[in-house]
């Protein structure tokens, strides 16, 4: 289910006992939150709401909570945070978690309450009992990030109904710096708005002087550089690396990533897979799949897996000491750009 599935059975007061929101885009968990909290009015929330974070909570307490009757009001709302169970993930906590509990509620549950699991993980543990159990038996809400297509047109939307515009480029450039991430794009848009204020267009110069890039983002634009075979512009981004103190060791361990997305982004779409499905499938954007079959268009997969291969070997050299690490590294941009 969408979030505006679930504000219109809400409002049509089709409203189910527990909920299971699965994805990590807080504008959309923030959105949901504050549906369900209008189900109770301001002056029964005190009484009627409850946020149980599970890894410093039991279990226990939090059924202890959902059984209760609301007080001077039709429901009580009881939202769970980082259900941690529900994935492959260790956590230390100072008691054990009686998930069964959890699995016997969500089987009957109490008709007065509106129960709300919040998992918003990037994984989670399709083999545990208690993830099947809340799959087939709870409401599931989707709050996971739009694929690239959603999220230009939910962006042009957006600063349309303020009579805001913005360009092609810049819109590219805004999702490629932001990584596709709609939170950090709504985090952007006060001050985009603000410069462009008297024009009402948003350029591509706004977005590159207010939006910072992550180091993830500059080192694919010195990864853009080598496949593009432009030396001289390749070796002033490293020199700009080296004055800025970052490490080659850090360096190469996101090329050795970057490189390992394309060869399988490359390998999947050469298979017939969308876009969509490669992210899903690699746990990455859509939108990150896009620019890096755009990345990779003028390589062949041989090409990719010689680079790969090379830049495992500059790891393995400077790990081992066996030459200085800014010379290796800038022998490696060299040889392929």
């Amino acid at each position: 289910m969408k979030i505006a599935e679930l504000k219109h059975n809400l409002k049509e007061g089709k409203i189910d006992n527990v909920y299971f929101v699965t994805g990590d885009e807080q504008v959309f968990i923030k959105d949901i939150q504050s549906t369900f909290k209008n189900l109770l009015l301001p002056e029964e929330r005190d009484m009627n709401f409850s946020t149980f974070d599970l890894e410093d909570v039991s279990i226990d307490d939090m059924i202890n909570e959902a059984i209760s009757a609301p007080f001077f009001g039709e429901r009580r709302l009881v939202f769970v945070d980082r259900p941690y169970f529900l994935t492959s993930e260790r956590v230390k906590t100072s008691f054990d978690q009686n998930v069964d509990l959890l699995t016997r509620y969500i089987q009957n549950p109490t008709p007065s309450t509106i129960l709300v699991i919040f998992a918003t993980y990037p994984k989670l543990d399709s083999r545990k009992k208690i993830v099947k159990q809340l799959k087939k038996i709870a409401t599931t809400i989707d709050a996971s990030q739009m694929d690239s297509h959603l999220l230009v047109k939910t962006i042009r939307e957006l600063l349309q109904s303020d009579n805001y515009n913005i360009d092609n480029d810049a819109l590219e450039l805004l999702i490629n710096k932001t990584q596709g991430n709609y939170s950090q794009i709504i985090n952007q848009m006060d001050k985009l708005k603000l410069y462009a204020l008297q024009s009402k267009k948003i350029d591509i110069k706004a977005v590159e002087e207010l939006v910072p890039q992550s180091l993830d983002d500059n080192v694919f634009e010195l990864m853009n550089q080598i496949l593009s075979k432009n030396v001289y512009q390749a070796e002033e981004l490293y020199h700009q690396f080296l004055l800025q103190k970052i490490d080659p060791i850090l360096l190469v361990a996101i090329i050795m990533s970057q490189l390992r997305t394309l060869i399988q982004t490359r390998v999947l779409s050469s298979r017939g897979l969308t876009e969509a499905t490669i992210a899903k499938n690699l746990k990455i954007h859509p939108y990150r799949v896009k620019m890096t079959l755009k990345q990779s268009k003028n390589m062949n997969i041989s090409q990719l897996t010689e680079m790969f291969h090379s830049i495992v070997d500059l790891d393995y050299q400077i790990k081992s000491g066996q030459g200085d690490k800014e010379l290796l590294f800038d022998l490696f941009v060299a040889k392929f750009a």
